[in-house]
């Protein structure tokens, strides 16, 4: 059988997360000890938790390395290509980031076209691969819905993919499959994955084979989803204002200028509603502004409810 891992196991003492982190020291953290890449491809629906969860194993890492992913929650974090280069050049040579190996890209398709996102993934693991080769090995995480998002060359640098689902009231769960090169056509090689495989050896010696359908974890302590989250929306409504500034500079001066400028507003979020969820959310039957976003899009109260009136005549087939 093929062997992706032998960890000790106890089962009165080991948890779900016991075994996440066993395992992920095999596959990752011993990888990058012996100088090979580790880069995971987290894959799932919106909403499933896909970031979090990513953010969860960032935390697990990082404790088996003696560290508190608070102190690093944003240097490991890319949430907009715009960070990229600079975050890259810090975790390469600042020395309060010397003992950190992760850099994680967190998918930005809704604020920026599909293409320059597969482009900006594309580079910046080719950054990784080549710059870090002769400082230190990083364990690269890309997020995003479909493996399709990113391009071809990219795929074949994977070394794992983790599809997440997170059912009703239950914790995520990780599907964890090893990717690998299926080359026996050499004219048409192709890529495939497979579930994990190998070994628990339990107090007594007894080795079992062990292949999970999936893993169950929960998700970061809350204080971290705030921040993390936070920021997050933060970076993005930095790149939907820059668009939306450009949009209505080029609109024509009219009399109504107030409504026009609620009005292109409108226009730009619903040919774009990924990016909703950045500057409010439903309560009850009706959408609501964030305060942050309000004061991002300079809306006086007026606007505000004019967008909001709007906007929820748009959502529930109102014209």
């Amino acid at each position: 059988m093929v062997c992706d891992f032998r960890i000790r196991y106890v089962p009165a003492k080991d948890t779900q997360e016991d075994l996440i982190k066993k395992i992920l020291y095999v596959l990752i953290l011993k990888r990058l000890k012996h100088n090979k890449p580790a880069v995971t491809f987290v894959s799932a629906d919106s909403g499933e938790g896909k970031s979090l969860c990513t953010i969860r194993l960032e935390q697990l890492l990082l404790e088996m390395q003696g560290l508190n992913i608070k102190d690093y929650l944003h240097d490991i974090n890319v949430y907009t290509p715009l960070q990229y280069p600079q975050k890259l050049d810090r975790i390469l040579t600042a020395k309060e980031l010397k003992q950190v190996q992760f850099i994680c890209m967190h998918e930005a398709r809704e604020v920026i076209k599909s293409k320059r996102w597969q482009d900006f993934v594309t580079q910046a693991v080719a950054d990784v691969n080549a710059m870090s080769r002769s400082i230190k090995k990083l364990g690269i995480f890309i997020i995003s819905q479909f493996i399709r998002d990113i391009t071809t060359d990219v795929r074949y640098t994977i070394n794992y993919y983790i599809k997440v689902t997170r059912p009703l009231g239950k914790r995520a769960r990780l599907y964890i499959y090893v990717v690998w090169k299926d080359d026996r056509d050499l004219e048409q090689p192709k890529l495939r994955k497979r579930k994990l495989k190998g070994y628990l050896v339990y107090p007594n010696g007894k080795h079992k084979e062990f292949s999970p359908k999936y893993l169950e974890m929960r998700l970061p302590d809350k204080d971290i989803v705030k921040e993390f989250e936070e920021k997050d929306k933060e970076s993005k409504l930095h790149i939907v204002r820059g668009k939306l500034e450009k949009m209505i500079k080029s609109m024509e001066k009219e009399t109504d200028s107030n409504h026009g400028r609620v009005k292109k507003t409108l226009d730009f979020y619903m040919n774009n509603p990924d990016s909703l969820k950045l500057i409010g959310k439903k309560r009850g039957n009706k959408w609501k502004l964030t305060p942050k976003a309000r004061e991002m899009h300079d809306f006086t109260k007026e606007e505000a409810a004019s967008f909001e009136h709007m906007l929820n005549e748009k959502l529930k087939g109102g014209e």
